[in-house]
């Protein structure tokens, strides 16, 4: 393993859609602990928020974290990385997740109809649309915390203050 230097060396592994959102384990309550990440793809979807929900079919979701406290950023988010690199257990990274968008998006986005970023935003900024998305594709953020969840007849369910999409 080597040591991280820089965002494309951060280990962003796909993951199975239980793994990638947490939901692999047997919880009655959050898990605010938990640190891990990844992408995934979902062949359906719902995110839910205090003005409804929206359903999303397949997507590529972007399992994140943002730091914290992470600075307050009107249209950005700080991301934070925990690493599991040899001889510093426990290390943790922070990157903007625009410029890791601008990195990661073009060797993970194919032909989904949509990316969802099942990432916490407590300072609430609005982002702006990835250049590295393309024109048609929607990225759907959260406002707020978020909390992933599944059941036998709705599926995976994205729970967040609400839902909206980059522009």
């Amino acid at each position: 393993m080597t040591v991280v230097s820089a965002i494309d060396q951060i280990p962003f592994r796909r993951l199975p859609p239980m793994e990638a959102l947490h939901l692999d384990v047997d919880r009655y309550a959050l898990d605010e602990d938990y640190v891990g990440y990844g992408h995934s793809r979902l062949d359906a979807l719902t995110l839910a928020g205090n003005d409804g929900s929206v359903a999303v079919r397949d997507a590529l979701v972007l399992a994140l974290h943002c730091a914290d406290p992470g600075e307050a950023l009107a249209d950005d988010i700080e991301l934070e990385f925990v690493l599991d690199e040899p001889g510093v257990p426990g290390r943790s990274v922070s990157a903007p997740l625009s410029r890791f968008l601008a990195v990661w998006l073009p060797s993970l986005h194919g032909d989904e109809r949509a990316v969802v970023l099942a990432l916490c935003n407590p300072h609430r900024a609005t982002l702006r649309r990835p250049e590295a998305l393309g024109p048609s594709t929607p990225l759907y953020y959260a406002t707020g915390d978020v909390e992933s969840w599944y059941d036998d007849v709705g599926g995976v369910r994205l729970v967040a203050e609400a839902w909206r999409l980059a522009r």
